[in-house]
């Protein structure tokens, strides 16, 4: 299990024991309210407040992939959920202006953004687990969208 905290910090907790295992930190690294396991689990990808998507590698070592980096999109201090497709080839988040934003997971190009909610953030998202075509989204505006 990981989990974070406002203060910068990450924690990779053994689940059995319940103790932290691994303690990531760094001075300049920002909060991040998101995390998320890549399909794979090799990644762990968390939603930066300075408007990026950031990646871990995960397992017995776990290291920032420097040159593994989503941007373009504005999370302004939301906690936008980052989604996977079940086959890991694309990553998804939405961001503060309600849009919605996909990236290739391996090249870490952004392919697609659409506008996906009128008031407030696109703070939800997720794939659906055995059709790889299709994202639910949610927003503050009230509305669950399915898109294809």
């Amino acid at each position: 299990m990981v989990t974070s905290s406002d203060d910068k910090k990450v924690l990779v907790w053994e689940w059995d024991i319940g103790v932290p295992i691994k303690y990531i930190s760094d001075p300049t690294m920002h909060s991040m309210p998101v995390i998320t396991m890549h399909p794979s689990e090799k990644y762990l990808l968390a939603q930066s407040l300075d408007n990026r998507i950031v990646v871990y590698q995960a397992g017995d070592r776990y290291a920032l992939q420097r040159k593994k980096k989503f941007e373009g999109h504005n999370v302004a201090g939301y906690a936008c959920d980052i989604a996977c497709s079940p086959d890991g080839r694309f990553v998804c988040c939405g961001d503060s202006d309600g849009k919605l934003f996909f990236w290739d997971f391996k090249k870490t190009k952004m392919l697609q953004k659409f506008k996906a909610h009128d008031k407030g953030p696109s703070i939800g998202a997720v794939w659906h687990p055995v059709d790889p075509s299709v994202v639910f989204t949610c927003g503050w505006d009230g509305v669950i969208k399915m898109w294809e």
